[in-house]
């Protein structure tokens, strides 16, 4: 077996502290700590945010330091029922901002902070409703809201789109009140035009990247949502084909964070906590996030920077309690110092 220094070409220092800037691969041993240390690429952690101030089902865009939050069915002590409250973030708290035109849950979102459009949902207030199934689609620029042409196709059970608020791709989700999976396809590019069918009818389908470029995968194949599908497939803009699958058939994930050859995953029914996607395979991700379940939603998870080093979750979580205020952020791998243990 080789040596350290045989690899490294030097011996491993004795020192009293810590080194102020270890490399990469450095390794030494801290004589005041008694302890052989080294800085290696530790794993990614998902820690806790800042509280929503609305305590809802909502929809997220943007980033971990400029995140929003809009729609959802909101929860007591929070207005009880479809909900126009959006809401800010900064990377450490939530500020309310204008409502929203049109109260909606079941909602999806794409887009940045100041640059953003949510569709689709069911539309109405109040516990008891009634609630329809919506074609709306909302734009955000970072003040207002305005009602932009509505989709063909209402879609409602957090659809998935794919893309930036003015280039984008709606695939699958309900098509029903009674949450009946469909597998239209739906583009918008300044107007909506119909795209190839999906090929599976699935609703809580969870995806990442561009309409010309994206990963989508999981959902259920049924009304209840209790049969579900480990099926994911790539999508090139005009054709979807089939790609590596989940490890377990699994709905209702978190996506949009990442594109179609390093994407990231999190929080699928039933639990796989999170997944890292590299253009061919899956691959289990040792960071657990705290709400683990119900599972996370198709639209509660964001990042519009395209990396699957980051990623934001709010508006999701158990209704009891205080779940749905809670805000989680994911950090991809980083270089950290650990302590060796030999055993």
């Amino acid at each position: 077996m080789s040596t350290y220094k045989e690899i490294h070409g030097l011996k491993i220092k004795k020192v009293s502290s810590d080194p102020p800037a270890p490399q990469r691969g450095q390794m030494w041993y801290n004589t005041t700590t008694g302890s052989l240390k080294i800085r290696a690429l530790g794993p990614g952690v998902w820690t806790t945010g800042g509280n929503m101030n609305t305590k809802r089902s909502s929809t997220t865009a943007g980033t971990v330091t400029a995140g929003l939050a809009s729609h959802g069915y909101g929860y007591s002590p929070s207005p009880v029922g479809g909900s126009v409250a959006t809401e800010e973030y900064n990377g450490t708290s939530w500020t309310s901002v204008n409502n929203a035109n049109q109260a909606r849950y079941q909602t999806a979102a794409v887009g940045s902070q100041t640059a953003s459009v949510v569709f689709g949902g069911l539309n109405g207030t109040g516990d008891a409703g009634p609630y329809t199934m919506s074609t709306a689609f909302e734009g955000y620029d970072g003040t207002t809201w305005t009602n932009l042409t509505a989709a063909p196709t209402a879609k409602a059970g957090g659809p998935t789109l794919l893309g930036t608020s003015t280039l984008l791709v709606q695939v699958a989700g309900n098509t029903n009140g009674s949450g009946e999976p469909g597998n239209g396809v739906q583009e918008y590019n300044g107007s909506w035009s119909a795209g190839e069918n999906y090929p599976t009818s699935v609703s809580g389908l969870t995806g990442a990247g561009t309409q010309t470029a994206a990963v989508t995968c999981g959902g259920a194949t049924n009304a209840p949502g209790t049969t579900k599908t480990a099926n994911a497939f790539e999508y090139d803009g005009t054709d979807f084909s089939a790609t590596g699958a989940l490890p377990t058939a699994a709905n209702s994930g978190g996506g949009r964070s990442g594109t179609q050859t390093s994407a990231l995953f999190c929080g699928f029914n039933p639990g796989i906590a999170t997944l890292d996607y590299d253009g061919s395979s899956f691959s289990v991700n040792p960071a657990t996030p705290g709400l683990t379940t119900p599972a996370f939603g198709v639209s509660s998870m964001s990042n519009s920077d395209n990396t699957n080093t980051a990623a934001l979750a709010a508006g999701r979580g158990p209704t009891s309690g205080d779940n749905l205020f809670t805000t989680e952020e994911y950090a991809g791998p980083s270089d950290a110092t650990t302590t060796v243990t030999v055993s």
